[in-house]
C-alpha cells in the first residue's frame, strides 16, 4: 500500500533543529499526538541540499532535505528535474524510500534504516559484505533508463559549445559523467569544499578555453572495452559507505542520496568507489574480485575469470576520469588539468607554471592516454594494475619511461594530491596501502 504524502505550506530553510524535529514528528505520526522526542543530526554534504537525519529511541526514522538554491547541486532547474525524475523511478522500483511530506522548500522521506559505515572509507563488513553491496549496485543498474533520454537531450540543448564536443562521443564514453563534465548545468562538481557557483563556472570556462576539456572528454583510451562496463544503466554516482543503509528488521541494503543519479555506462559507478573505498588502498585484490564477480552474477552477465578481469581493468582505468578525477580539486590544491593556469581554487604553492614546467594539462592527457594503452597491451602490467591499482602501477614503473609523466606523479605525491586517485600518503609523503589491503 502506497503511503499518502502530506502536502505542507511550511518552509524550513533557516529552521532550528527543534523546528525540524517538530515537522518531522508530524510527518511520521500525522493522525496522533505523539510525545516522542526526535533527535536531529545535520549530515549535509558540500554540494547538495541541507540534510538532516531524525532518530527516535536511537533508530533512524526519517530524513529531512531542505533545498538550498545557493549550492551547485540545487541552483539549476536541470538538476531539479533530473533528481526528481531519478528519485521517482527509484521509488517505483523499491530502491528509494517513500516520501512522507512535501513542503515548499523541503521534503521528508522515510528512513532506509541504519548506517553500515565503519568510517568514511570503509563498511562494517558484518553488516555490508561485498556480495550484498554488489547485489545492491546491480539492482540499481537494473532500473529502467528511458526517463533520462529527454533530459539528456535538453541538457545538450543548453550549451552548443559543450554539445559540439560531447555529441560525437559514444554513450559509453566517460565524458557523459555529469559531476565532472557539467553539460547539464555548466557547473562542475568539484568535491569536498565545493567552491561557489561563480568559481565553478570560471573553472569550466578555463577548461574549455585551454582545450583540456575537449581533449580529455574525447580521449578514446579512457573508454571501457568490456560489454559489462559499457552497458547503459541508472548510475548512482555516489555509491559509498555513508550513502548505504541497512533495514534492521530485514537486513536488506538500500542506497540513499540521489543528487547525482543519471544514466550512463555501468563503469561510471565503479571509478568513484575505486578511489573512495573499493580500490587497492582500501581492499585486497580478492575482495575486489569477489565484488565484481558478485556484481556480474547479480546482473545476469558472464562471470568467468576473464570477464571479471576485463571488468576490473575497465574500473581501474575509469579512476583516471572518474569524479573527482583530473578536472576536480577535491583536496583544494589545484585542478590537475589546469596546472600552470591561474584558477579560482588553486592554492599558492600548488599552481605549476612557467615555460619550463611540464607536463601542462594538454600534455598530461596524452601521457595518461599512452600509459593506459601500454598497460592494456602488456599482461604483466595488467596483473600489476589489478593488484596495485592503475596510478600506483604508473608510479612504481616511473611513468613507463616517461620523464614528464613521472615528474607529474612525483609532484602529485609531494603535494599530497594522489588521493584524487585513491592513493594515500603518510606525513612523509611516502605512498602506502592500508594493511588490510596488502593481504
Amino acid at each position: 500500500m502506497t503511503e499518502k504524502i502530506i502536502q505542507s505550506e511550511i518552509k524550513l530553510k533557516g529552521a532550528t533543529l527543534e523546528e525540524i524535529a517538530e515537522i518531522a514528528l508530524h510527518s511520521l505520526y500525522p493522525n496522533q499526538k505523539s510525545k516522542t522526542l526526535l533527535s536531529v543530526n545535520d549530515v549535509s554534504g558540500n554540494s547538495g541540499a541541507k540534510t538532516y537525519i531524525c532518530h527516535e529511541d536511537g533508530f533512524s526514522k526519517c530524513i529531512v532535505k531542505i533545498n538550498d538554491g545557493e549550492s551547485i547541486m540545487n541552483s539549476h532547474p536541470n538538476t531539479t528535474a533530473r533528481v526528481a525524475a531519478a528519485t521517482k523511478v527509484l521509488r517505483e522500483h523499491g530502491i528509494a524510500p517513500s516520501i512522507l511530506m512535501n513542503g515548499i522548500d523541503f521534503h521528508i522521506e522515510r528512513s532506509a534504516g541504519n548506517s553500515v559505515m565503519k568510517d568514511f572509507f570503509n563498511f562494517k563488513s558484518e553488516l555490508a559484505p561485498p556480495d550484498k553491496l554488489a547485489e545492491l549496485l546491480a539492482k540499481i543498474h537494473s532500473v529502467p533508463t528511458n526517463w533520462y533520454t529527454p533530459l539528456k537531450e535538453s541538457f545538450l540543448d543548453r550549451d552548443p559549445i559543450l554539445a559540439a564536443i560531447l555529441s560525437p562521443m559514444p554513450s559509453h564514453a566517460p565524458c557523459w559523467c555529469l559531476p565532472w563534465s557539467a553539460f547539464d548545468t555548466g557547473l562542475p562538481v568539484l568535491g569536498v569544499g565545493n567552491p561557489d557557483i561563480t568559481s565553478s563556472k570560471k573553472i569550466l570556462e578555463l577548461e574549455i578555453e585551454t582545450g583540456v576539456y575537449k581533449k580529455v572528454m574525447q580521449c578514446s583510451a579512457f573508454f571501457p572495452t568490456s560489454e559489462a562496463a559499457k552497458r547503459q544503466v541508472v548510475i548512482h554516482n555516489d555509491f559509498k559507505p555513508d550513502n548505504i543503509m541497512r533495514d534492521p528488521l530485514t537486513g536488506s541494503l538500500t542506497a540513499i542520496d540521489y543528487d547525482l543519479v543519471q544514466v550512463g555506462a555501468a563503469v561510471m559507478d565503479f571509478g568513484l568507489p575505486y578511489t573512495m573505498w573499493l580500490g587497492s588502498r582500501f581492499t585486497s585484490f580478492q575482495y575486489r574480485k569477489a565484488f565484481i564477480k558478485s556484481y556480474l552474477k547479480a546482473s545476469k552477465l558472464p562471470a568467468s575469470d576473464r570477464n571479471v578481469n576485463e571488468m576490473m581493468l575497465d574500473c581501474e582505468i575509469n579512476t583516471i576520469v572518474a569524479f573527482p578525477g583530473l578536472l576536480s580539486n577535491i583536496y583544494d590544491a589545484e585542478v590537475p588539468l589546469l596546472r600552470g593556469i591561474k584558477h579560482p581554487t588553486a592554492k599558492v604553492g600548488f599552481q605549476a607554471g612557467g615555460p619550463d614546467d611540464s607536463p601542462n594539462g594538454l600534455e598530461l592527457v596524452d601521457l595518461l592516454s599512452n600509459a593506459v594503452q601500454i598497460v592494456r597491451s602488456d599482461s604483466n602490467l595488467i596483473h600489476s594494475c589489478l593488484n596495485d591499482g592503475l596510478v600506483m602501477t604508473m608510479f612504481k614503473q616511473e611513468g613507463f619511461g616517461s620523464k614528464s609523466l613521472n615528474s607529474w606523479l612525483k609532484e602529485m605525491q609531494k603535494n599530497r594530491m594522489l588521493r584524487l586517485f585513491g592513493i594515500a600518503e603518510d606525513e612523509g609523503a611516502d605512498l602506502f596501502v592500508a594493511k588490510h589491503a596488502r593481504k
